[in-house]
């Protein structure tokens, strides 16, 4: 298993300061979080990431999490992924498209996985993110 770092966490993420959140819009998975800064006088900022065209998600609480080692605190790729072979397998018309397989591990939340097209990063903003919602 071979993996592919795109993203890193912009601090650590025991520094999440309210939530995570999970949503879906329009076939995409939208995860949201807000932390605080100590580089920037513990200003709370929020930010997030957007799944496009995901086909599957898994979340794994931190109590029941098969560890993926280099996903902590970092958004990967995992090529070769069993799981999209199987979801491949399942709907072989849907082959054709790109499909890949995600991860991030975030401190008190667990690993969240994602089938996904492709991924986008939402802009970094100051604020809490309930004052977003």
């Amino acid at each position: 298993m071979e993996l592919i770092e795109h993203w890193e966490f912009p601090v650590p993420s025991n520094c999440i300061s309210t939530s995570v959140s999970l949503s879906y819009r329009q076939g995409d998975a939208i995860i949201l979080f807000d932390y605080y800064d100590i580089d920037y006088d513990d200003k709370i900022f929020n930010g997030g990431l957007k799944f496009i065209s995901t086909v599957a998600h898994r979340h794994s609480s931190e109590k029941f999490t098969k560890y993926v080692s280099g996903t902590y605190d970092k958004l990967v790729t995992i090529e070769d992924s069993n799981w999209v072979k199987e979801l491949k397998s399942l709907s072989p018309e849907w082959a054709i498209n790109q499909l890949n397989h995600y991860a991030i591990y975030l401190d008190s939340y667990g690993l969240y996985e994602f089938i996904a097209h492709e991924f986008y990063i939402i802009d970094i903003k100051e604020g809490a993110l309930c004052e977003e919602l």
